[in-house]
């Protein structure tokens, strides 16, 4: 097999993504137009419109052309498209018919270690330590391999090795990104790379602090939350978007995860400012400016278990259940995993993100484990909300997601990480089992059904170290009709606990909601018997919490509906103006309404004066507002609330972006605290 094979497995998309797609079609115009080729002797140097160009079998990355362009130009994309369109010589057999995954699992691990290097290495047992899940495709001649946690992708093009590896992420990340979807492939098949020596036992040892080049990064980042702060929200431009994608893959290779998940989710929300989205507001680029500041602010004194909080490490370190002895005996079944299905829900950031997540009752630790269908970005066609639904199975036996939230889930082998994540594929088996009854005692202490235990539990998830909470379950007693409330664009539905206590879950009232805001009507409205609600953490209000499935009592068995997937609930009209007539003419049953305290109310004015100068970029306060600020501080202390009212007076003094920053987020987390209970 000859050097130049290796480039057939180079398809379009391994191409775009070392270059882009422009530069492709015009290097595919000029392999059309006949202007590539050897330049002597077949087997050696090519020519490409006129410039000459060396290549091996290490792939485009390894390319080098005589023009002035820097990295893989066009000459360098053409005679890779070139080569991989040779055919095949009579004498010369065809490409072996060893699976690229093959490949892969006979590589050499040393070697991959040593080729990558130990900052390589200890960068890769980092991310594995969070999560080792990948989801891997074989396309042609190429294995993709995603990895959901860090929600980056990369390929393996068979016959390339490691060093021909292709992916988007700067070049300080990519071997560090390479190994570690590798070491997840090996992982899911049993194996394991042999890693240096010391490496593990280093990582396990707690770190005094930030590095340097940890505070360096964390000193660039206050740095730009402060040029956004001074040129003000208003003005925000396109580069900043940039910057902050920039700074977010920056971050994951710091080891930062919670820190880039903030900057990603601030770019997506500067991306719509500058797009003028109606979804998106300078308050809320403001607010998540704020707890940007806060975390690190915190990460630069933080050490030892707070500090790796504050990394944000979900230390998804799976307990893998033996399939194998499971079967062998009835000693094994005690490793299987009983499940009831709490229904499904569709989930997009700012981002880009997307995917299905799936939630489940372990009735066994008395809390929801969850499995993630997602891809990073769009790039995946296939994956829409439709195939994520009805298409792809999760583990083998299980089919699909619509499949699984029909019945009960037994899974033998499954990789169970200690924060509720289920990993897929692998050698997990998957049964179904029927749906509990009514009056099975395991689900019987399912959720919430007193909302000041719920409260108590909400509260937890308070602070920047805490741990997030995502989904909760809640048990009403009686539920009211869903209404529209024409003010915040939203439809708020009550429902009430076992002393009459209400609790108000919404659903923005926006079109690609109809489908949810329609079954969920529908439901109520047909008066079913809802025995439980999932409901999930808004995304952009994590105050609010949004209904996703219900558990309906049935035929004596619960029946799980998803409300973003369920067939057969009715339409809406296409006009958002139509859908509020069609709920006019209705007459649910009254909201119970719950008025701000004072504490809150002074809270809210101060944080609508600091987001105002924050979009209008002005660098002083004028005269009136401090004047207003100075009496909003007064009150604070009158109500008991120093560090507020502290802060403000060092905002009053010095109004620049980090004092501003800084009392933005102790204010809302004030709120949330009292909001919490």
């Amino acid at each position: 097999m000859s050097w130049h094979d290796v480039y057939r497995s180079f398809d379009d998309d391994s191409l775009v993504t070392l270059a882009n797609a422009g530069l492709l079609r015009r290097a595919m115009k000029d392999v059309e137009a006949g202007k590539v080729g050897w330049q002597g002797e077949p087997g050696g140097a090519l020519r490409a419109d006129g410039q000459q160009v060396l290549l091996d079998g290490g792939g485009p990355q390894k390319g080098r052309c005589d023009c002035p362009a820097p990295g893989i130009c066009k000459h360098i994309l053409a005679a890779s498209v070139w080569l991989r369109q040779l055919p095949l010589d009579d004498a010369q057999a065809p490409p072996a018919a060893a699976s690229v995954l093959d490949e892969v699992l006979a590589q050499d691990g040393a070697a991959l270690c040593k080729q990558a290097g130990k900052p390589a290495c200890r960068q890769a047992l980092a991310w594995l330590a969070d999560s080792a899940e990948a989801q891997v495709q074989v396309i042609g001649g190429r294995l993709q391999i995603e990895l959901p946690a860090l929600k980056l992708a990369c390929s393996y093009v068979r016959g390339a090795g490691f060093d021909g590896m292709v992916s988007d992420v700067p070049a300080a990340m990519r071997k560090a990104l390479h190994l570690t979807a590798l070491a997840c492939v090996w992982r899911a098949h049993g194996q394991e790379l042999p890693w240096p020596s010391g490496l593990e036992t280093a990582l396990s040892e707690a770190p005094d602090g930030l590095s340097s080049s940890e505070l360096l990064f964390v000193a660039q980042v206050q740095r730009l939350l402060g040029e956004l702060y001074d040129n003000g929200l208003s003005h925000a431009s396109a580069i900043t978007g940039a910057m902050l994608r920039a700074l977010n893959m920056s971050a994951r290779a710091e080891d930062l995860p919670r820190l880039a998940a903030l900057l990603r989710s601030l770019g997506g929300t500067l991306e719509l400012l500058v797009q003028r989205d109606y979804q998106a507001s300078e308050r809320q680029a403001f607010d998540e400016m704020a707890t940007i500041h806060a975390l690190c602010a915190a990460l630069e004194c933080a050490k030892g278990d707070t500090l790796q909080r504050l990394r944000g490490r979900t230390r998804r370190r799976f307990n893998v259940r033996d399939a194998r002895d499971a079967r062998e005996g009835d000693a094994g079944q005690d490793d299987a995993l009983d499940l009831l299905p709490l229904g499904a829900y569709w989930w997009e950031t700012r981002g880009g993100a997307r995917g299905l997540t799936l939630s489940f009752w372990d009735h066994v630790d008395a809390r929801i484990v969850q499995a993630v269908l997602a891809r990073p970005d769009g790039s995946d066609r296939s994956f829409t909300r439709e195939s994520a639904w009805n298409a792809v199975s999760l583990w083998q036996g299980g089919g699909s997601a619509e499949r699984l939230c029909r019945q009960g889930l037994r899974l033998v082998g499954a990789a169970l990480s200690a924060d509720g994540r289920l990993a897929q594929g692998g050698q997990v088996e998957a049964s179904s089992l029927p749906l509990w009854p009514l009056d099975d005692a395991r689900w019987q202490q399912l959720g919430f059904d007193d909302w000041t235990t719920l409260a108590g539990h909400i509260r937890q998830s308070v602070g920047l170290a805490a741990d997030s909470i995502d989904c909760i379950v809640l048990r009403p007693q009686a539920v009211s009709a869903p209404q529209i409330d024409e003010v915040t664009q939203t439809l708020a539905w009550q429902l009430f606990d076992r002393d009459e206590a209400p609790w108000t879950l919404t659903v923005p009232a926006l079109l690609e909601q109809r489908e949810r805001i329609t079954r969920l009507q529908q439901a109520v409205s047909d008066g079913a018997d809802i025995r439980a609600v999932l409901a999930r953490r808004d995304p952009d209000d994590s105050d609010r919490w949004q209904p996703v499935s219900l558990l309906i009592a049935k035929n004596s068995a619960l029946l799980v509906v998803s409300l973003d997937f369920e067939l057969g609930a009715g339409t809406l009209p296409s006009a958002l103006a139509r859908f509020f007539k069609s709920l006019a003419g209705r007459k649910p049953a009254p909201l119970t309404l719950t008025l701000p305290s004072q504490a809150a109310l002074l809270l809210t004015r101060v944080l609508d004066r600091l987001a105002l100068q924050a979009r209008s970029g002005r660098p002083r306060l004028e005269a009136g507002m401090a004047g207003e600020l100075a009496r909003h501080g007064a009150s604070l202390r009158a109500l008991g609330l120093d560090l507020p009212a502290a802060l403000l007076d060092a905002y009053l003094a010095r109004p620049g972006a980090a004092h501003a920053l800084r009392l933005a987020y102790v204010c809302t987390t004030c709120q949330a605290l009292e909001r919490a209970g």
